[in-house]
């Protein structure tokens, strides 16, 4: 005899389908293939992120893909019985999503676009076929989740929390130690709880099991809540457990053993492995209970199939709104790169010879070159422009800076330089070469000549605009070494601002075609 704590559901019989062609399955399915093939860059980007075997948080994708498929598969039958009524205006919410995906891609905001595509594919769905469609089809769609970058937001407080547990576990088991910052040192040497030590993948995957498990039993609500906070919360002892072991075995061994010297990543693999037995045991313990099902009331009227056939179609037109509109959207010609500003009481401009190198890839227009002074000494002035902008190729894209690889940045704060006979604001930044020497790097945005912060709002107004015209975006950075101190390089920096500024600024908008 069998035995389960799950109070059982009230029957419910599945409609034997009405014909061979499973139209409502068909709908889903398309709505998934035409956001991944119309919104191919995005799909790469994806892709790209599910094979990234350094950051290695979301090398799960497939597998997450997979289910999603598996689940719309497992309940084809309960697809092929819901009845098809599309609503009339469903197409202009969809085109509405369609082109914002576009600003985010003209953005270079690869979070928006990214966790816009499950919802581009259930709101086809719903365009196409109705609510009660998207409703059957929302669980394997926004499945999707659990492979896309949304989770960033909780790595830095998993982060600081595997910090804390671990100063505290390293204190209990009777080693000195101090943490400063996320770095927990030991007599034998020292452990940086790095953003990969946060146990975001462990934690991910886990989430992904439990909400798996509920949508297969048909958990209500408040048994997915439980199912999903036991196995958050054995994700992060898992984590705990490894780092700590790590950091055990580094104090054993002399910082010596293999992991700390090669790889202690799949050795938490393997714990979570041996974590998720327990999940199994624990999770057949819990007071779940099934989704109670409502009784079905008389089936509404299905659309015609003329109506059904218009909203597809309807549907397929507003989901490539945004992809057309790329192909036509204004686009700046290619213009001479504006020449580097002679600048009064300063010999240059000439090439620099330096280390400190911003990096901006695949810039439009850049420059480096030097001003000298006898009074001021040396500025090094840098300027990139982006006469176009989107994935891979966008003024905050992931690996900017204007550091350069050849330093560290130590500090930074925000303040505002002359430039001509107004202000503009500027951030300044404090960095050190691998010599130990400092210098000051100002710097700041701009689009279409106007400075701007470019945070994540002010990038998405970028992106709207862009919709319309060609707006350059640029960066402007001047850096001063700290000779003989860093008050002669701010006194040099600003020195040189107040004429050139205006004119770095100052980028030739291309004409639109």
């Amino acid at each position: 005899m069998s035995h389960t704590n799950r109070a059982p559901a009230e029957a419910t019989s599945v409609a034997t389908p009405r014909s061979r062609v499973n139209t409502p399955l068909l709908i889903v399915v398309g709505a998934l293939a035409l956001c991944a093939l119309l919104f191919w860059p995005t799909s790469q980007e994806i892709v790209d992120l599910w094979g990234d075997t350094v950051r290695r948080r979301y090398t799960h994708g497939w597998a997450v893909l997979a289910v999603t498929l598996g689940l719309l598969w497992r309940d084809r039958h309960r697809l092929a019985t819901v009845q098809l009524q599309p609503p009339r205006w469903g197409w202009l919410l969809l085109a509405a999503g369609s082109l914002a995906w576009l600003v985010g891609y003209n953005s270079g905001l690869l979070a928006l676009t990214t966790l816009l595509m499950p919802l581009l594919a259930l709101t086809a769905t719903w365009a196409a076929g109705g609510w009660t469609l998207a409703r059957v089809a929302a669980f394997p769609l926004l499945f999707l989740y659990f492979a896309l970058p949304l989770w960033e937001l909780l790595n830095p407080p998993l982060q600081m929390l595997t910090a804390v547990v671990n100063l505290w576990l390293t204190r209990l088991a009777g080693i000195p130690v101090i943490m400063d910052d996320n770095v927990i040192h030991i007599p034998a040497g020292w452990f940086e709880v790095a953003g990969g030590c946060s146990g975001l993948h462990f934690f991910i995957v886990a989430l992904a099991i439990a909400a798996l498990h509920g949508q297969v039993d048909r958990d209500d609500a408040r048994s997915r809540a439980m199912l999903l906070a036991l196995a958050g919360g054995l994700a992060m002892l898992t984590n705990w457990i490894r780092v700590f072991v790590t950091i055990m075995a580094g104090h054993l061994t002399n910082m010596q053993h293999y992991l700390v010297t090669v790889d202690h990543y799949y050795f938490g693999w393997v714990l979570f492995a041996i974590v998720l037995v327990g999940y199994v045991f624990l999770a057949g313990h819990l007071p779940r209970r099934a989704r109670a099902e409502r009784p079905a009331g008389p089936a509404p009227a299905t659309g015609s199939s003329a109506r059904v056939g218009a909203a597809v179609a309807l549907a397929i037109a507003a989901l490539a709104a945004g992809p057309a509109w790329s192909l036509v959207q204004p686009r700046g010609s290619a213009v001479a790169a504006a020449p580097p500003p002679v600048v009064a009481g300063w010999s240059g401009p000439e090439s620099s010879l330096g280390d400190w190198r911003p990096v901006f890839a695949n810039a439009d227009e850049e420059l480096l070159v030097e001003y000298f002074s006898d009074a001021a000494g040396a500025v090094a002035v840098y300027r990139a422009v982006y006469r176009s902008q989107r994935q891979n190729k966008e003024l905050r894209g992931f690996g900017n800076t204007v550091v350069g690889v050849h330093y560290r940045e130590l500090e930074a704060e925000a303040l505002e330089a002359r430039a001509g006979s107004g202000a503009v604001p500027v951030v300044e930044r404090r960095i050190e070469g691998r010599d130990g020497q400092l210098r000051l790097v100002w710097s700041l945005f701009a689009v279409a000549g106007e400075p701007t912060p470019m945070r994540p709002r002010d990038q998405v107004a970028y992106g709207v605009r862009s919709l319309f015209g060609a707006p350059p975006a640029s960066v402007v950075a001047l850096s001063a070494e700290c000779k003989p101190d860093c008050d002669r390089a701010r006194s040099a920096l600003q020195a040189i601002a107040a004429d050139a500024l205006p004119a770095l600024l100052s980028v030739p908008r291309a004409e639109v075609e």
